[in-house]
């Protein structure tokens, strides 16, 4: 058999493995040791474990320690020969499952893997935990079997890891709704006592408890908690109101009421009486729209008033976002509604003599 024909076979293999062929499996197909052995002299293949050979071609792949160790579990079977749950494969588990997941930073210096039946292995970095486990508790990682993010953090728990390591985890599952954080707590409420929590402690004091320990927080609490912020702030915002109308609201009407100008612009619109009767109403604050609109075209008003005058539109609610929006966009229709706006002439006669609109009222 040509050298080129050796690392075709070889290759159709490893396509499906992430570039790993197993010495049984080249055998399976009709290379011998020594073959493979000249193949690796020559650079064209590399030996990465015990019975485990990688392409170089191909690049190796992540998490190969993790790969070479399962592959060795049944090196005469393709890895997509071998059924999840089957009573020879193998799942990865505990802290390789974290590393998998990209959860936490759960230190993992051996490789390890649940398998249904006790055995036995040399490698001095793999370690193999017997675990019956169902097939709601595994999923696929990169073509692995791997242990859901809920069943590998009752792995942890299982084997007294550490506390903060494995908040660590908790909270980036969470985070990426890996978990259902209730569901999760029935699951790891036996081992609360085991964490130094009394025995009848709930499965959310332990989640937290550990979470706390890793000196994270659950993104539900951190939206709980800025829930209550927001509620906190609008209660004082909502009690602030009428000082806020009083200090800002009215001051800006006694000066656009002292304005010549102003009145020229409300003219055809509505009387000033009316406005003010608008201004003051509490519920009706969509009557700052035209008031926001004739800011626009007078100017009249001081900088620091207008600028109370925003800050109390931003405060007053969705009601008079569109009074936020006018005074922001200066070519916006006037008065919102054409219909009820002033003649077009009037805008224009206000930009071509902007003498008539200035920081000083006009002398009656």
């Amino acid at each position: 058999m040509e050298r080129a024909e050796q690392l075709a076979i070889l290759s159709g293999v490893a396509a499906d493995q992430w570039g790993l062929v197993t010495a049984a499996q080249a055998k399976a197909h009709g290379l011998s040791a020594v073959q493979l052995k000249r193949l690796t002299e020559a650079g064209l293949l590399e030996n990465v474990g015990r019975g485990v050979y990688a392409l170089p071609a191909a690049g190796l792949p992540r998490h190969l320690e993790i790969k070479v160790a399962w592959l060795r579990l049944q090196p005469t079977v393709p890895a997509w020969e071998r059924p999840i749950g089957g009573p020879d494969s193998g799942v990865v588990s505990h802290a390789s499952a974290c590393q998998l997941h990209s959860l936490g930073d759960i230190p993992a210096p051996d490789v390890e893997i649940s398998v249904p039946r006790r055995r036995t292995t040399t490698e001095p970095f793999v370690r193999l935990r017997t675990a019956d486990l169902p097939t709601a508790d595994i999923t696929l990682v990169d073509g692995l079997p791997v242990t859901t993010p809920a069943r590998t953090i009752v792995d942890l728990l299982q084997t007294k890891a550490d506390g903060g390591h494995v908040g660590g985890v908790i909270a980036d599952a969470e985070r990426r709704d890996l978990v259902d954080i209730n569901v999760l707590a029935q699951a790891v409420q036996p081992y609360a006592r085991k964490y130094g929590l009394r025995p009848a402690a709930t499965g959310h004091e332990l989640v937290e408890h550990l979470v706390g320990q890793a000196g994270r927080t659950l993104h539900a609490q951190e939206v709980a908690r800025a829930g209550e912020e927001g509620l906190a702030i609008g209660a004082a915002l909502d009690a602030a109101m009428p000082d806020i109308l009083g200090s800002s609201v009215l001051r800006a009407l006694q000066e656009l009421q002292d304005s010549s100008a102003f009145k020229e612009a409300l003219r055809n619109t509505m009387p000033s009486s009316r406005l003010k009767d608008m201004l003051q109403q509490s519920g009706a604050m969509s009557g700052l729209l035209p008031a926001v609109q004739a800011l626009k075209m007078t100017s009249v008003l001081s900088p620091e008033t207008q600028r109370a005058l925003q800050g109390h539109l931003a405060m007053s609610g969705p009601a008079t976002a569109r009074a936020v929006r006018a005074l922001r966009q200066p070519d916006a229709a006037p008065f919102g509604n054409r219909n009820d706006a002033a003649p077009d002439n009037d805008c224009e006669s206000d930009e071509e003599h902007p003498d008539e609109s200035n920081d000083k009222p006009t002398p009656r």
